[in-house]
């Protein structure tokens, strides 16, 4: 049921007996396009990385490493976004190859060996049967058959590859040592890349990893290790960052990619409704982050990022993530918080009045704010931008914004940006995906999705922060009056929307946000709480 309906329905609820649980709108199952079309997804995305990269290269892809904590147990395990992309593996020690200059073998799993002592501490580790039905990918091997296939690929790489050991955690990654007997589906390597090889041998072969342009961040280490021991020994190959190929490939969503980005959205917005219900004065903002945790959990899912919850002035801090302070009678509630499913993020926000009513200062601030985000959606087609001009998604976004601005008394010149951006300091628009924040592009295309998520705040110490320079200061000097009336307020309004070949279509419009709607919804469904067990 949609929650428009659901509000609808709600007005009844004073009538409504207490088991009656239809009144709470519930996520629906998972899209039957999630299993159903996960391998014709999945081959399709290798499919194209093989047409890009071209016969004369070769992709290699870790899975992401766990993290330790506590140096006893791991952080919950996520996959890299980049082999999940191309595999759908959730294994930990993993290697995926693309070969597209080879014969048969063009695609390869290389998984760690099972190790009966480490899934009593750890757990199930997907057997090569397991990874053939997950991935499409008919060719599964050990990971200690990696040394043999690289080693026969550019035989200047077996000095590098003796002895080493990946650090694949969970009884995964290595590739020598007790794996170094050939298991029986070892395959004649040098028969079976015989093209690669011999490109290799005329220097002519190209080797496409991960490789961030920060020589010393955190992911991705294995793979900077290993292009710079392939360098060290001169392996006449090219090494190429796989970076720009991938996220120009995932701005464009599939069909299924949307239907789970849906999901991920209604999940979320069973959240909002149980948030919106019991955020009341007096309450803890850590309960409405338990609401949000509590209700991803039990449906299959996870939080995209870490929750925001923050009342009071906590709303003017973009990125709040304490969530200790408990919620006045009066107080605005801003909330970013979102679900993951299946590894892609919905990225959702609402500003709510925590007494259920907005003062009218507030109520100024929230409609101006929601008047932006109603310009930057006629912006969301094809060939417009996030960015740039009036015709982008900020631009007519910022244009409003300014006149509104300039109207309460906030900015003294209609026609600045620079006024404006010191009550609107971020970004509108991004991508979602794999990544809450999941690749973009300058132009808009049909099949993308992205958020449009306007924010005025008005933090209590901003005129005091500001530049020391006159212009500043008689800025601050000519706004403090009506600036004492809206500090400590901080509005932000978030959806997710897809680019279609017409008119946008906001994916997270089912959860309330014009003001008129956010306060009978709030109304509506505190009133049913009363008589009807949240779901």
């Amino acid at each position: 049921m949609q929650f428009s309906k659901l509000l609808c329905s709600l007005t009844l609820a004073a009538c409504a007996c207490a088991a009656d649980t239809a009144v709470w709108k519930i996520a629906p199952p998972p899209p039957a396009s999630w299993q159903r079309d996960r391998l014709a997804d999945l081959a399709a995305r290798r499919k194209a990385v093989m047409e890009q990269i071209g016969d004369h290269a070769v992709l290699i892809l870790y899975a992401a490493e766990p993290r330790n904590y506590a140096n006893d147990v791991d952080w919950p395990f996520r996959q890299e976004n980049d082999f999940f992309y191309l595999s759908g593996l959730t294994q930990p020690g993993a290697t995926l190859v693309l070969v597209p200059g080879a014969g048969k073998i063009r695609e390869m799993v290389f998984l760690p060996r099972s190790n009966a002592a480490q899934e009593t501490w750890t757990g199930h580790m997907i057997t090569a049967a397991e990874a053939r039905e997950t991935s499409g990918v008919e060719d599964v091997f050990e990971s200690g058959q990696f040394n043999g296939f690289f080693g026969a690929l550019i035989p200047r790489s077996r000095a590098i590859l003796a002895g080493a050991q990946g650090r694949g955690g969970r009884g995964g990654g290595v590739l020598s040592g007790p794996d170094a007997a050939p298991p029986a589906n070892t395959p004649d390597w040098a028969t079976a890349f015989a093209k690669p090889i011999e490109y290799a041998g005329r220097q002519e072969l190209q080797l496409y990893m991960i490789l961030p342009a920060r020589p010393n961040a955190v992911e991705y280490r294995r793979e900077q290790e290993f292009a710079g021991k392939l360098a060290s020994v001169g392996t006449g190959i090219a090494i190429k960052d796989a970076t720009t190929l991938f996220n120009n490939l995932r701005r464009v969503k599939s069909q299924r990619e949307i239907d789970l980005l849906q999901h991920a959205v209604d999940i979320t917005a069973e959240a909002f409704q149980r948030a919106y219900a019991v955020a009341a004065p007096g309450k803890p903002e850590y309960e409405i982050q338990a609401q949000f945790e509590f209700t991803f959990l039990r449906r299959n899912g996870h939080w995209g990022y870490p929750c925001i919850v923050g009342s009071g002035n906590n709303t003017t801090t973009l990125h709040y993530q304490s969530n200790r302070d408990t919620m006045k009678a009066g107080d605005l509630l801003l909330m970013d918080d979102a679900a993951e499913f299946d590894q892609y993020s919905a990225d959702v926000t609402r500003t709510i009045p925590v007494s259920g009513k907005f003062s009218q200062e507030q109520a100024a601030i929230y409609r101006l704010v929601w008047e932006a985000q109603q310009a930057g959606f006629a912006m969301a087609k094809p060939g417009h931008a996030a960015s740039g001009g009036p015709d982008s998604i900020q631009g007519a976004a910022g244009e409003v914004f300014k006149q509104g601005l300039f109207k309460l008394g906030l900015i003294t010149d209609p026609k600045s940006d620079a006024e404006m951006r010191i009550w609107f300091n971020h970004g509108i628009s991004h991508g979602i995906g794999l990544n809450v924040h999941d690749p973009g592009g300058s132009e808009l295309q049909p099949g993308m999705v992205i958020t449009v998520e306007p924010g005025l705040y008005f933090r209590p110490d901003a005129l005091e922060n500001l530049p020391k320079t006159p212009e500043m200061e008689k800025f601050a000097a000519a706004i403090r009056p009506v600036f004492e009336k809206y500090k400590g307020i901080g509005v932000r309004i978030e959806d997710d929307v897809l680019i279609t070949t017409g008119a946008p279509k906001v994916i997270s419009a089912a959860i309330p946000s014009k003001l008129e709607d956010v306060e009978a919804g709030i109304a509506r469904l505190r009133q049913a709480a009363k008589t009807t067990p949240l779901p």
